[in-house]
């Protein structure tokens, strides 16, 4: 994920900000929030963290996952035992500082009237959570895909709006299958712009579907975090 764009209002700015709490959300999921230092953006755009003493090279971007009107920011990782930088921040604790820089991104909602679907695997359910704490759109239908049910990450504060689980490996969610199972027999509104979010392969088999169904190109959004094996 390497977007570069950002709102001309609002150029990025770099500043190191003090942890406030780590969130323990599964076995491998983790949010983490940090002093917004004032910072104004939009619901979808992203921020690229690194820790005091590591290389430049280990900086990593993460959708903000937390409202504009939220008083921090916060973000969602997975632990990746192999990777240069989740290890470290797994082990954060409040009072530990950052190196935050943002906000950049134009995942975005374009038009709140109209209605937004929104498929997501594993972390690339941020943007929605931030879509909802910040009313950035009128109507959401949610579709959040998972292999194990434990990563059904903010799905309590999802239940109250229209919101599908698909769980993959095992019983816990509404569908147990793959997020393309329900696409299959879901009825398309009219007028909806459809935001695909997480693993490449998804968003690949997600947009040839859309596509195939007659939904223009310019109604789809993408934003890529990872390939299905990192997951």
């Amino acid at each position: 994920m390497n977007p570069t764009s950002t709102p001309s209002h609002q150029p990025p700015r770099t500043w190191e900000a003090v942890v406030l709490e780590k969130h323990t959300l599964s076995s491998t999921g983790f949010a983490l929030s940090f002093e917004r230092k004032g910072l104004q953006f939009e619901a979808g755009q992203l921020v690229n963290v690194n820790l005091p003493g590591h290389p430049p090279t280990d900086e990593r971007s993460y959708t903000i996952c937390s409202g504009t009107g939220d008083p921090y920011l916060q973000i969602l990782f997975r632990y990746m035992p192999e990777g240069s930088l989740t290890p470290d921040l797994s082990r954060l604790t409040a009072g530990d500082r950052i190196i935050v820089t943002g906000p950049m991104g134009e995942f975005t909602i374009r038009d709140r009237t109209r209605p937004c679907i929104f498929v997501a695997t594993g972390t690339g359910i941020a943007p929605a959570r931030a879509y909802l704490r910040s009313q950035a759109v009128d109507q959401l239908t949610l579709v959040h895909g998972v292999r194990k049910a434990e990563d059904l990450f903010y799905r309590d504060e999802f239940s109250t709006g229209s919101y599908i689980s698909c769980v993959s490996s095992e019983p816990g969610g509404d569908l147990q299958g793959r997020v393309t199972d329900w696409l299959a027999g879901f009825s398309l509104p009219d007028r909806a712009t459809y935001h695909l979010c997480g693993a490449n392969e998804m968003i690949y088999e997600v947009r040839d579907s859309l596509l195939s169904r007659g939904v223009a190109q310019d109604a789809i959004v993408t934003e890529a975090y990872y390939y299905r094996s990192d997951d």
